[in-house]
């Protein structure tokens, strides 16, 4: 919070003259926003700067004095919202705060949609907040929808956010799934006007209800793209030679619709560089789209670890590249450790399959390599449990030492 020595240095450096007595009043009647970072050194400079500035925008002192925001951050958002006095933005707070806002949600909605300060709260703000109501979204919920899920207050309620509510109905029926996209704030920056347009276009390829209620769920952005730009990914995905009827064809058109053309060249020269050919390349994109949604440095991490560090053949990962999706730390190390025991103690002759290594149930592994040869090797299950690790996974010499 505020400190009384920094609350009166504001007052005394940036209220300008004609700061009303309405704001002053607001400030007197509630408590002030707890601000996060500290505000010993930041605050001095935004003095300094105030001085400097000999009178600022009451705009900017506003900003300043209500949030906490930084000078520079309180400046840039006065170029989206600007106010002479702070009768609207006071009474927009305390309607905010009235219908469970918190500060911290407020810092957050006013960051992302400042000209919320500016709305009437009586035509733009109270009405989508009885409707969100009325759906059964309440308490904290609706705080997180109005300042999470980005600038719905800015919405047409007639025109976007109803036709958009019950678009997610027609398909989600379940309220907590509708209440996860609510709070998605990639839905607001997208074009919900869209999601009705691409919905039909996916009917038509024939893709499951199932398949675009997943993507409602999981990637509502994607459905609320420009019709443009998502026929022409649907265009690329059917190019790919994905099944509109299997789960992969709306896999594969999430990942084409969040990664950029520059993206996709640069992981695509990864595995190529690692071994493999363009055909394994689209054959393991084709069974894994996923595995062009990690980051370059995942991948190479990855690729890296199962090639030159266990030996399998770049093919090998290409057949099976939903391996690229789990977990070093979890599964991968530890799993192979125990194989690599196993290995070096002649318990074992051969390395299994890639598939019987990763992809089988933890219950699986377990009784096949770790009870079948515990008495031999006690350290084995501790190993497969991730307590104790191989050195020789982390580039040094063989052995193994605790985590």
């Amino acid at each position: 919070m505020f400190s009384y020595q920094w609350t009166k240095r504001l007052q005394l450096l940036l209220l300008p003259l004609r700061y009303s007595t309405a704001h002053s009043r607001f400030l007197n009647n509630h408590q002030p926003f707890t601000v996060i970072k500290s505000f010993s050194s930041s605050n001095e400079k935004n003095s300094i700067a105030c001085q400097e500035d000999k009178t600022p925008p009451f705009t900017v002192c506003y900003l300043v004095n209500t949030f906490g925001f930084p000078l520079e951050t309180a400046k840039f958002l006065s170029t989206r919202v600007h106010f002479e006095n702070s009768e609207r933005p006071d009474c927009v707070v305390q309607c905010l705060r009235n219908n469970g806002l918190t500060d911290k949600h407020l810092l957050k909605l006013v960051r992302s949609f400042p000209t919320v300060l500016v709305a009437d709260p009586e035509k733009r703000i109270l009405p989508k907040l009885e409707f969100l109501r009325s759906i059964g979204v309440s308490g904290s919920d609706l705080a997180d929808v109005v300042s999470f899920g980005g600038n719905i207050l800015e919405r047409s309620l007639d025109e976007k956010i109803i036709p958009f509510y019950n678009t997610l109905k027609n398909y989600l029926k379940d309220d907590d799934k509708i209440l996860s996209v609510l709070k998605c704030k990639s839905f607001v920056r997208g074009k919900s006007m869209f999601l009705a347009h691409n919905i039909s276009t996916l009917q038509r390829l024939g893709v499951p209800k199932s398949s675009i209620t997943f993507l409602l769920t999981y990637h509502p952005s994607v459905l609320c793209s420009s019709d443009e730009k998502f026929n022409r990914e649907v265009e690329k995905v059917v190019g790919f030679g994905f099944d509109p009827s299997r789960t992969s064809f709306v896999d594969a058109l999430s990942t084409l619709c969040s990664i950029t053309r520059e993206s996709w060249i640069r992981k695509s020269e990864i595995y190529r560089r690692l071994g493999w050919s363009e055909d394994e390349f689209l054959s393991a994109f084709r069974s894994f789209p996923k595995c062009m949604d990690y980051s370059e440095k995942n991948i190479t991490r990855k690729m890296d670890f199962f090639v030159n560090k266990l030996g399998w053949p770049p093919a090998a990962v290409a057949k099976l590249p939903c391996v690229l999706g789990l977990s070093m730390e979890k599964r991968i190390i530890p799993r192979s450790s125990v194989i690599e025991i196993l290995l070096n103690k002649g318990l074992i002759m051969k390395k299994p399959a890639l598939s019987s290594l990763l992809t089988i149930s933890d219950t699986r592994f377990r009784d096949r390599f770790v009870v079948t040869y515990q008495e031999q090797v006690p350290q084995l299950l501790d190993i497969f449990q991730g307590k104790v690790k191989l050195v020789k996974f982390c580039g040094e010499s063989d052995g193994i030492s605790e985590v």
